[in-house]
């Protein structure tokens, strides 16, 4: 869980780090809504911790 922390709090992922977010067991979903500008595309998180359901965006940097 502290590496999904840190993760969810940098927001600005790289593809290696979205699909070990994606890979984490306490991730609900983690979808693609939308281009954020000409560099970031937006993701939407849904995280389960204990009973706590937690909703975040991050962004995928392209390259």
């Amino acid at each position: 869980m502290e590496r999904l922390r840190e993760l969810l709090e940098r927001k600005f992922l790289n593809d290696r780090e979205l699909l070990e977010l994606e890979d984490s067991d306490y991730v609900l979903e983690c979808r693609y809504t939308k281009p954020h500008n000409a560099h970031y595309n937006e993701y939407f998180v849904i995280v389960k911790d204990n009973d706590l359901i937690e909703e975040h965006l991050v962004y995928l940097k392209h390259r």
